[in-house]
């Protein structure tokens, strides 16, 4: 059913047949259709990974993100994945898709009561980028849960008598507890 077709039979049954009222409804009709079409077509896009910087910027717009011209079109766009989904009802398979859309991927999201616990199963230290994800993250989670970020390190354990000396210098020191 058209648009017009829908306004038209919500007016009296005598006014329906009008040819004037007819001829604004068309007009009117088209370009409502339109528009519903392309809402349609937003509703159910789900593909963010296929936006362009155009589409990138006004999705940044629409969803009140910061458009920042520093950040690669990748965070952009998994940013704009993570607000989108974020809009849905909050809950523990939320989080997790947010973390499953940030570039890296390799998170584990956990909840206990009052925490929300991301494991980060990637390299060790902080992954690059870790901003963009937590700004995702704090827009969807009620306030007065808490999130836990728990990244891996190396620990002595795991270099003793396994790593040269030449293959620990090269080792950022992020990358080491307490480093």
């Amino acid at each position: 059913m058209t648009v017009k077709e829908f306004a038209l039979r919500q007016l009296h049954w005598m006014v329906q047949s009008d040819p004037w009222v007819q001829e604004i409804f068309l007009a009117g009709g088209e370009s409502l259709d339109q528009l519903a079409e392309r809402i349609l077509a937003v509703s159910r896009f789900d593909n963010f990974a296929l936006l362009n910087r155009a589409q990138v910027e006004y999705y940044e717009k629409i969803l009140g993100l910061p458009q920042d011209d520093n950040k690669s079109l990748d965070d952009r766009r998994a940013a704009i994945q993570a607000a989108w989904q974020a809009a849905q009802k909050p809950s523990l398979a939320t989080v997790q898709a947010i973390c499953d859309n940030w570039k890296t991927g390799g998170i584990i999201a956990s909840y206990t009561p009052g925490v929300i616990l991301l494991r980060f199963l990637g390299s060790p230290g902080v992954p690059e980028g870790i901003e963009t994800l937590k700004e995702a993250l704090e827009r969807t989670v009620p306030a007065h849960l808490v999130l836990n970020y728990a990244f891996q390190y190396l620990l002595i354990r795991e270099v003793h008598e396994k790593m040269t000396l030449a293959q620990l210098a090269e080792t950022p020191l992020n990358h080491f507890a307490g480093g």
